[in-house]
C-alpha cells in the first residue's frame, strides 16, 4: 500500500475564476470592448447639470450626452425675439391707456400707429374706453405676465444653452452655418425650467387669442363689425391669427419635448429597478 504522504504530488496552480469580477472594479480598470458595452447598458439616473449617478453610486459630471435634454429650434426662438418687443408695446398700450391713446401724452411717436389698429377693433380705440369694455385690460395684464416668462426662456437659452444639430419641432436654414443655422441645447436643470416656461407662455398665448377671437364672435362682432371684409381679414384676421398658429406650434413642440423627458426618466427608472 502506497502512501500518498511520502510522495507529495504538486498540485497545479487554479486558475482563475470564470465568475464576473466586481463592478466597482471593472469599471476602473480600462475598459474593453465587452465593458464598455456593459457601461452603455447599465442603469443610471439622470441628474441636473448634466449629471449621471451610476447604480453602484458613482456620480458622473459632464456625462457626454446621457440622458435627455430640451433642444430649443432657431423657429422658436426666432418667433420669441420677434413678438417679444411686439407684446411689450401691446401690453403698455393697452396698461397705459387714455394717454397712448389719440390726443393722449404719451401717444407721439411710439402708439401713434396704433390710431389704425384702434379705428379697426373698438377693444383698442375710443368706444371701447368709454364702455369700460374690460377685456383689453385683462389682456393686457396676461400680455405682460407672458412677457416675463418668454424674457425668462430666452435669458435661460442664452446664458445656459449651446448650439445643437437641429432641435425639437420645425427647423429652418439646415446646413447654413451662422448662430441660428441650429437649435440651442440646454442641459440639465436649466433645460427643465425653460421648458417649463417656454410650455406655460405658449399655452397661455394660444388660449388667450383663441378666447380674443371667440369672445368677439359671440358678442356678434360688436367691435369689429364695421370694417369691410379685406380690412377685417387682413388686419384682425392674418395678424392676430400669426398669435395663433406660433403658439400653437411651440405648445405642440414644448409638449412633445415634455413627454420625451418623462420617457426617457421611465426607462431608466425602468432599466434601474430590472
Amino acid at each position: 500500500m502506497v502512501s500518498t504522504r511520502s510522495h507529495p504530488v504538486a498540485f497545479p496552480p487554479s486558475e482563475a475564476s470564470p465568475t464576473k469580477s466586481s463592478p466597482r472594479k471593472s469599471r476602473t480598470s480600462t475598459p474593453s470592448a465587452g465593458s464598455r458595452e456593459d457601461e452603455r447598458t447599465s442603469p443610471a439616473v439622470v441628474l441636473g447639470k448634466s449629471e449621471a449617478l451610476l447604480d453602484d453610486g458613482r456620480k458622473v459630471v459632464g456625462g457626454g450626452g446621457a440622458g435627455w435634454c430640451h433642444t430649443a429650434s432657431n423657429v422658436t426662438i426666432a418667433w420669441i425675439a420677434v413678438s417679444l418687443p411686439l407684446v411689450i408695446w401691446d401690453s403698455l398700450y393697452i396698461l397705459l391707456r387714455p394717454h397712448t391713446m389719440v390726443g393722449g401724452r404719451l401717444q407721439w411717436p411710439i402708439w401713434k400707429p396704433y390710431e389704425i389698429y384702434a379705428a379697426i377693433d373698438h377693444v383698442y380705440g375710443q368706444p371701447g374706453w368709454d364702455n369700460k369694455d374690460g377685456f383689453g385690460g385683462g389682456q393686457g395684464v396676461l400680455n405682460a405676465i407672458e412677457v416675463v416668462l418668454y424674457g425668462l426662456y430666452l435669458m435661460l437659452v442664452y446664458n445656459h444653452g449651446v448650439l445643437a444639430e437641429g432641435g425639437s419641432g420645425i427647423q429652418i436654414g439646415e446646413g447654413v452655418k451662422g448662430w441660428l443655422s441650429g437649435g440651442v441645447k440646454i442641459k440639465g436643470q436649466r433645460g427643465n425650467q425653460a421648458l417649463v416656461i417656454g410650455f406655460m407662455a405658449s399655452v397661455m398665448t394660444l388660449s388667450k387669442t383663441v378666447l380674443y377671437y371667440l369672445v368677439e364672435y359671440y358678442s356678434g362682432f360688436k367691435n369689429t363689425a364695421h370694417n369691410d371684409w379685406i380690412t377685417l381679414f387682413l388686419f384682425y384676421g392674418v395678424m392676430n391669427g400669426l398669435w395663433v398658429i406660433f403658439p400653437a406650434y411651440m405648445t405642440v413642440t414644448f409638449w412633445s419635448d415634455i413627454l420625451a423627458g418623462l420617457d426617457e426618466a421611465t426607462g431608466s427608472s425602468e432599466k434601474k429597478t430590472n
